[in-house]
């Protein structure tokens, strides 16, 4: 009997945070996972340690996105998880430029990525799954967060949209939002909105925190758990969806 061929994963701006995990997890699930990022040292030593395979990116050129695709081919689960956090910073004296930047990394790399793997899935006529990063900030007001919200409000729109076009050829779209999620990115954000507010580190950290029903941040594999989920047979009904991994976040 012929041996099954592996279902195919690629995880967008996965070699560290909760894409590293993710892949970890998706490779020992059986995936053959590809990950791309644009740094390069920490995808070469995530690819070397679980066997993945490691694609330099970055998401603000379009060219090499496509090249990325083009490269993998059709897939069986498609995570958009790259981000930027952006600055901290109130709508009144926010930089149009870097308000740009922000939608450009956090909205339309992903909408590029899904405008060249989409037809790739269809054409390969298997269904499949994708995953769209965005935060519970699309959805709870944030000051001086505006830029970071809006972009991953779009992510919802892009989400819900997609999973209306595709999902009668069986490819499942849904979003993922987290809340304050362990790891260094979310030490920046600390760091920024103690600064804004002018508050101590701990302070700012608590500021978070207590608006978690659980008291405590979101971990990483709380996310990569979810998305795994979602991809596989228990998740084959869930689409459209915008599924909160915030420990009660409000």
């Amino acid at each position: 009997m012929a041996e099954t061929e592996p279902r195919r994963a690629l995880i967008m701006a996965g070699a560290s945070g909760i894409g590293a995990i993710l892949a970890e997890r998706a490779v020992a699930a059986g995936y053959a996972v590809t990950v791309s990022d644009r740094d390069h040292e920490a995808g070469e030593a995530l690819a070397a340690r679980t066997g993945c395979r490691f694609l330099p990116c970055d998401l603000g050129d379009e060219a090499r996105i496509a090249e990325v695709i083009t490269t993998v081919g059709a897939v069986d689960l498609l995570v958009n998880n790259g981000g930027i956090s952006g600055p901290t910073e109130p709508v009144a004296t926010l930089d149009p430029t870097a308000w740009r930047q922000v939608l450009d990394i956090n909205l339309t790399a992903q909408f590029l990525t899904c405008h060249a793997m989409v037809p790739l899935m269809l054409a390969a006529g298997k269904g499949g799954c994708i995953i769209n990063m965005s935060s519970v900030a699309a959805r709870i007001g944030y000051p001086n967060r505006a830029a970071y919200a809006a972009s991953k409000a779009g992510v919802l729109g892009l989400t819900a949209a997609l999973a209306r076009e595709v999902g009668p050829q069986g490819i499942r779209v849904n979003a993922v939002l987290p809340a304050t999620t362990r790891g260094d990115r979310i030490q920046r954000v600390f760091h920024d909105y103690a600064e804004a507010n002018g508050l101590p580190l701990d302070a700012a950290e608590a500021a978070f925190l207590t608006r978690h029903a659980t008291g405590r941040m979101v971990e990483p594999e709380d996310i990569a758990d979810t998305i795994l989920f979602l991809a596989g047979p228990a998740g084959r009904s869930i689409t459209g969806q915008f599924i909160g991994v915030d420990g009660g976040f409000e």
